[in-house]
């Protein structure tokens, strides 16, 4: 039997806007009044983008198809952003000479130790049948023969051997961030309960999930962009949104829980640099729905970095013929 395909995204990229506001009864900033807010609040703008083409080169070429929507949530009261880098010890010759004589230093000590004590403990008549018997027999218990071995084997010198060597960058990790929104159950005469509380979470969640075209074929989850508004000082505009997690709180309200606690925690899809935090993203990003090869691309590049060389010299010339 041929497995069943769905087509819960059909044409989504051609539905009317919709935008989940929550709280509803919250009014957002002012467009007329531009970064000035009325409300003084600060909101999370999150729009699904569809990825249609995804290419590997580098740090990546994605092409996406705009979506009419966006989910606008008011801010929680603490947003959180985690930069980490990671530095490494460089291993110089000296540091693995010094690792190699130390190695050395700690083997010759425990063996001449070890030597002097086997020489010992056999010159003495007593002590050699200690020595005899701290050899394994049958019966003898581990413990016994450790505490003979500790005893028998004085203590060495430890080698007081360092050489210092820098630390190296070698990698960023790439950027997450958790958003946890608490949501309430707003009583809007006229609007259905569950499309305002549930529907929302039921729609990040599809967002955030492959969907199934054949047997073995799937549609990518959406990407994302991520930022605050009305004043953008967090801005992510690739991202992948790889954990949703809600949880529902009583009373239940005609069957309906009265407000959930969600949490959505988004994966940059970006490799860390300088430019990404201004930015948002170093991905490559091809807006529209027809999909580009990868020798389309470069040969894109490769037009675009002649056309602004052709700039470059021309302004050149105009400023070499300009009066002092």
């Amino acid at each position: 039997m041929p497995t069943q395909t769905r087509n819960t995204r059909e044409n989504i990229e051609n539905r009317p806007e919709i935008r989940y506001q929550r709280p509803i009864g919250i009014t957002p900033w002012s467009k007329g009044a531009g970064e000035k807010s009325s409300t003084g609040t600060v909101w999370i703008s999150m729009k699904p983008k569809k990825i249609v083409d995804q290419f590997s080169k580098g740090a990546g070429t994605i092409g996406i198809v705009e979506l009419n929507t966006e989910f606008l949530f008011l801010a929680p009261l603490n947003l959180n952003e985690n930069i980490v880098h990671h530095w490494e010890a460089y291993e110089s010759v000296a540091s693995r000479l010094a690792q190699k004589a130390r190695s050395a230093v700690k083997l010759g000590s425990e063996g001449t130790a070890l030597f002097n004590a086997a020489t010992n403990a056999i010159s003495d008549s007593k002590s050699r049948r200690i020595f005899e018997r701290s050899g394994l027999k049958e019966g003898a218990a581990i413990e016994d023969v450790a505490t003979k071995a500790y005893n028998i084997v004085p203590s060495s010198r430890i080698p007081n051997i360092k050489v210092d060597t820098p630390l190296y960058y070698t990698n960023s990790d790439r950027r997450q961030i958790v958003f946890e929104f608490q949501l309430f159950n707003e009583n809007i005469p006229g609007v259905n309960p569950m499309d305002i509380l549930i529907k929302p979470i039921q729609e990040l969640m599809k967002f955030s999930s492959p969907d199934l075209k054949s047997n073995i074929q799937i549609e990518f989850p959406f990407m994302w962009e991520i930022k605050t508004r009305p004043i953008e000082f967090i801005k992510y505009t690739t991202c992948a949104l790889i954990g949703v997690q809600p949880t529902w709180n009583s009373p239940y309200i005609n069957h309906i829980p009265s407000s959930v606690n969600l949490q959505l925690t988004f994966q940059d899809l970006s490799p860390l640099y300088a430019g990404t935090i201004e930015s948002g993203t170093v991905i490559r990003v091809i807006e529209g729905g027809a999909s580009r090869t990868v020798q389309e691309e470069n040969t894109r590049i490769i037009a675009t970095q002649k056309t602004a060389n052709a700039r470059s010299q021309t302004r050149q010339s105009i400023d070499g013929g300009t009066p002092q």
